[in-house]
């Protein structure tokens, strides 16, 4: 996923830094879940051994718990988790919004 949100921590953003991996849901265990929405799970994980070194990652995954994504990237301090806070509620209040706004099956 290129539009990953991922800071920079003081450097100039590097445009052809690796993308974001899909990862096995299994792989990290969730701080927080912030909920589930249109066929998707949005959670925080806290990884340590990221190339930018320890930090939050909003992750976006089918709510079957396949395979998650790193939607957002941020420092693993308490502002990274305030910042986590809000980014995992806005991608899943947009998520809640996109599924009211689909028309039902059974209208179709």
């Amino acid at each position: 996923m290129s539009n990953v949100i991922r800071p920079t921590f003081g450097a100039r953003p590097n445009p052809d830094a690796a993308q974001s991996p899909v990862v096995p849901a299994t792989e990290y265990r969730a701080l927080r879940l912030f909920g589930e929405a249109a066929g998707y799970t949005v959670a925080l994980i806290h990884d340590e051994d990221a190339q930018e070194g320890s930090v939050f990652k909003v992750v976006v995954g089918p709510s079957d718990g396949g395979e998650v994504e790193a939607v957002a990237i941020l420092p693993a301090t308490p502002e990274g988790d305030a910042d986590a806070e809000v980014v995992g509620m806005a991608i899943l209040r947009t998520l809640e919004l996109m599924e009211t706004s689909r028309p039902s099956p059974e209208s179709a």
